[in-house]
């Protein structure tokens, strides 16, 4: 993108940048302009925030297939971590997901 107007004269030379004929306040313009389209290009990208889905404690009971009290000792063991909010407890999903592990069988493993 080309800032300069045809009455400047650009020189480039080793790492260095020489305008002739420009005033100080065409110069601030210039530079302005390039800054403040760079800062719209960085606006334009929101950042990306992951949601945290959670389940309720019925909920986690229902996609395990297990009891209240199952899920009461499964959290007292550390096996899932529960959070407290407000008089709720509520289990991240992934966490959840993450918890339930493969069992390798050694009785079918094909030789």
């Amino acid at each position: 993108m080309n800032y300069l107007a045809p009455q400047f004269k650009l020189v480039v030379m080793e790492n260095s940048i020489i305008l002739h004929s420009t005033s100080l306040k065409d110069f601030r313009d210039i530079i302005g302009n390039v800054v403040e389209e760079k800062l719209k290009l960085f606006k334009q990208e929101p950042p990306r925030t992951e949601t945290i889905e959670y389940l309720t404690r019925r909920e986690v009971c229902d996609l395990l297939k297990i009891s209240l009290a199952t899920l009461h000792y499964y959290t007292k063991d550390g096996i899932l971590k529960g959070y407290r909010i407000g008089g709720k407890i509520l289990y991240r999903t992934v966490e959840v997901q993450n918890a339930v592990q493969e069992i390798q069988s050694l009785k079918y493993k094909h030789r």
